[in-house]
């Protein structure tokens, strides 16, 4: 991606981090491991996530650590612009907006979405969108609830042909 289409959709990395940490931690940072609060700050990743050290469980974790947003080759920036963009934008336009590989962006948005299902319900509001919807154009093909095909179109295969026809003379 281009960096003034950068500077035009993406938020600036340190927002993205500022606002995980603050919806993941809250106030006073604690151990993904053991949810204790004895941490400390140990530099940075190659993502800039702020790494940590617990000192009661003896481990390190980061800002990333157990979120959809670690084990990806994706920067914070665009996971939070495709988390975003998912409710209003289709996949393919998000993976042009990136300039990404689309399936890629869609193993994304299907990881997200299956986090998603793990929430507990919510009620909707205001306007609710969805997308892809597929409408039926008509009944061809479809059989009665006796198995038997419509009136007018074709018969099931493997049938014998009917010697009636369909003209009115």
């Amino acid at each position: 991606m281009d960096e003034q289409s950068a500077q035009v959709f993406l938020p600036p990395r340190e927002r993205c981090f500022e606002r995980l940490r603050l919806a993941r931690f809250g106030e006073t940072v604690t151990c993904v491991h053991c949810e204790s609060d004895a941490v400390v700050d140990r530099g940075t990743t190659g993502k800039d996530a702020q790494q940590y050290w617990c000192k009661s469980c003896e481990t390190y974790f980061n800002d990333l650590t157990k979120t959809i947003f670690g084990q990806h080759r994706f920067d914070l920036e665009e996971m939070f612009y495709i988390v975003k963009e998912m409710r209003s934008e289709p996949t393919a336009q998000i993976a042009r907006d990136l300039d990404r590989d689309y399936e890629a962006v869609l193993n994304y948005v299907h990881k997200v979405q299956e986090v998603s299902d793990n929430i507990d319900e919510f009620d909707l509001y205001d306007v609710c969108e969805a997308d892809e919807v597929y409408v039926t154009a008509g009944e061809r093909g479809l059989e009665d609830e006796d198995g038997s095909p419509r009136e007018r179109g074709l018969s099931k295969r493997g049938a014998e042909p009917s010697n009636q026809t369909n003209r009115q003379c």
